[in-house]
């Protein structure tokens, strides 16, 4: 397991990098090229940790991928025996989807992680419309038997838990015709919009009310071409450091894009830094001081270990809220984030729903775990700038599930660490 040991900074960063490809697009983008017989042309492809299980799975699926652009799709799809997601969640419950469109049995699973995370709701779906299957307790692994075709062309799905049961079913449904009623507490509502965006730019029609009614026409998907866009996800942590410590910019990231996370810039104006938006670039200046602030991120859960970390370097108190679903990430990120921030000496309380800080004038330098989580691990790399002593992470290999380059953009950017295998 790496281990990676940060330094403070004593004058500031900066500098500019490109933001990655986003993850949720890719995703999404070559799950669908996959359903479209033919061959499309996607640009700037996220290759990552959790980027390589989808396209493992397409490929296992009967999809080809060359030259990671050229994508051809298949019109029967094959069942794969067995189906290793690694430890990403989008994966495993898209794929699970797809997975019911084929004659099976396929066995999906994935790692320690990826197996304690919920997938019940999807099961139930999925179920409704005559798939098959066996489950752990409504966790993987899953063996699922597919229908030759659907039972019923609508479904319920309790979308309390994740989003990405609803984009799973969306995905599926111009191959079927499908009518989707959604319930519950909808969470990360940005994400299927996303879906849906993808769909569209692959010929799929569809109405819709809102999040809790969808009826998708049974088109296919076509060919097409399809350009990646940045990841606001990715970029945040960046941005923040320049909000903390310095002055960054991102290039190639697009606010008119659907993405929620570029909410990220809303929280970071609000907390006080300076923030310059171009077609281009977004640039984010510290100020000097921050501001702790209160902010829901029902809709933007990855922005959480972020503005936590902000808020125990801000002034005043910083309260998170409506972020129970946290608890189903790659690790139960209300605790991680509470477990991490005590480490580092700062007043923290955590309810079901809930995170408030109180700001910090100085954080200790500490050990810190990354609980198996990519998102925690970039998230308290943004402590250290400001820290009294270095703070090294335990377990940052899992950065690679989203942001491969995530250590030379800092390295670039002037911050100090060193990396203890």
């Amino acid at each position: 397991m790496v281990r990676v040991k940060f330094y403070p900074v004593k004058e500031s960063i900066e500098g500019a990098v490109k933001a990655p490809p986003s993850k949720s697009y890719t995703h999404r983008v070559l799950f669908i090229a996959l359903l479209a017989d033919g061959e499309s042309i996607v640009e700037d492809i996220l290759i990552s940790g959790d980027t390589k299980a989808t396209i493992n799975a397409v490929r296992k699926f009967g999809g080809k991928i060359k030259n990671n652009k050229k994508i051809i799709g298949v019109y029967e799809l094959k069942s794969p025996p067995t189906l290793y997601c690694r430890g990403s969640g989008t994966t495993i419950r898209i794929a699970s989807a797809i997975a019911a469109l084929t004659k099976g049995p396929v066995l999906l699973y994935g790692d320690t992680t990826l197996n304690r995370r919920p997938m019940s709701p999807l099961i139930s779906a999925l179920g409704s419309l005559g798939a098959r299957i066996l489950s752990r307790n409504g966790k993987p692994p899953l063996a699922i038997c597919g229908f030759q075709k659907p039972k019923s062309n609508s479904v319920r799905i309790d979308a309390s838990i994740s989003s990405q049961f609803i984009s799973a079913l969306l995905i599926i449904a111009p191959m079927i015709g499908l009518t989707i009623e959604t319930y519950g507490r909808l969470k990360s509502t940005p994400y299927v919009d996303m879906t849906l965006k993808v769909m569209e730019a692959f010929g799929a029609r569809y109405e819709r009310e809102g999040y809790r009614f969808f009826r998708v026409h049974e088109t296919g998907y076509k060919p097409t071409k399809f350009m990646i866009p940045g990841d606001f996800s990715s970029a945040s942590f960046i941005l923040a450091m320049g909000a903390l410590k310095g002055k960054v910019r991102v290039e190639g990231l697009h606010v008119d894009d659907v993405q929620g996370d570029k909410f990220i810039l809303k929280v970071l104006s609000d907390m006080g830094a300076k923030v310059r938006v171009t077609k281009d670039y977004v640039e984010v200046e510290s100020s000097g001081i921050l501001e702790g602030i209160e902010v829901d991120c029902g809709n933007t859960p990855d922005l959480v270990p972020v503005i936590a970390v902000l808020g125990a370097c801000a002034k005043g108190i910083t309260k998170i809220y409506n972020i129970e679903h946290l608890a189903f990430k790659e690790s139960n990120r209300l605790e991680s984030i509470r477990r991490n921030l005590k480490q580092l000496g700062v007043n923290v309380r955590v309810r079901k729903e809930e995170i408030i800080i109180k700001g910090c004038n100085k954080l200790k330098g500490a050990r810190l775990h990354s609980f198996n989580d990519h998102r925690i691990a970039m998230a308290f790399t943004i402590a250290a700038l400001v820290a009294e002593g270095p703070i090294e992470i335990q377990g940052f290999n899992r950065v690679s599930d989203s942001y491969p380059q995530f250590l030379t953009h800092l390295k670039s950017l002037g911050v100090k660490f060193e990396v203890i295998k």
